[in-house]
């Protein structure tokens, strides 16, 4: 188990560094310091590493996400804290999204852990508006499906231009442009100061 655990770790920093279609057998095995023998034994093919991969980042990122909070609404900025934590300094995590958005072969694994992703956050936003925090006419299900893609485009976008060095004062901004137009005036300036600890102000 330990050597599986130290080829899936190469892999994800080849599938992190160049694609799938670009990393190697050859150089996640180098990278991993094990025979090419050795490698196939645990995975047959990349792909099964890839898949390998993408189901790894899935268990890291739905651990993040607390349904206890006595703040269903920071609770959802803290799991974007902590999946953001992750991207800057987790190669499995980075390498899963990256993947994930190659989609081709993934297409399945990536639809499915979509699906989980936005299920998940879908249950914080019903207890979020249960509670009153969050005043809106928008469906608990439509704001599920609305942050998700919001948070992946945003760390898209940060990795591209900055390899996410600026990634915080992104999501922080995120916020305050949902929570802006949300969030029940009781609780807005709570939840603002909420993103602004978890991520440093935006100015």
């Amino acid at each position: 188990m330990q050597r599986r655990e130290l080829i899936l770790a190469a892999a994800a920093e080849e599938f992190d560094r160049a694609g799938f279609a670009a990393a190697t057998i050859a150089g996640i095995a180098r990278t991993a310091g094990v025979s090419q023998g050795a490698l196939h034994f645990h995975f047959p093919t990349k792909l099964a590493m890839a898949l390998a991969v993408i189901d790894e980042q899935n268990v890291r990122t739905f651990d993040v996400v607390s349904h206890t909070d006595t703040s269903p609404a920071s609770a959802l900025v803290g799991a974007s804290k902590r999946i953001a934590d992750l991207l800057r300094t987790d190669p499995i995590v980075r390498a899963g999204i990256r993947l994930s958005l190659e989609r081709g072969e993934f297409a399945p694994a990536t639809a499915s852990f979509y699906e989980q992703w936005i299920a998940g956050i879908v249950d914080v936003f019903r207890l979020a508006i249960a509670s009153g925090e969050l005043r809106t006419d928008l469906s608990a299900e439509q704001l599920g499906a609305t942050v998700v893609p919001y948070f992946t485009g945003v760390q898209l976008v940060s990795d591209v231009r900055t390899g996410r060095a600026d990634l915080y004062p992104a999501l922080a901004t995120m916020w305050h442009v949902l929570f802006s137009g949300i969030a029940d005036p009781r609780h807005r300036s709570r939840l603002l100061a909420v993103a602004d600890e978890e991520f440093g102000a935006t100015d």
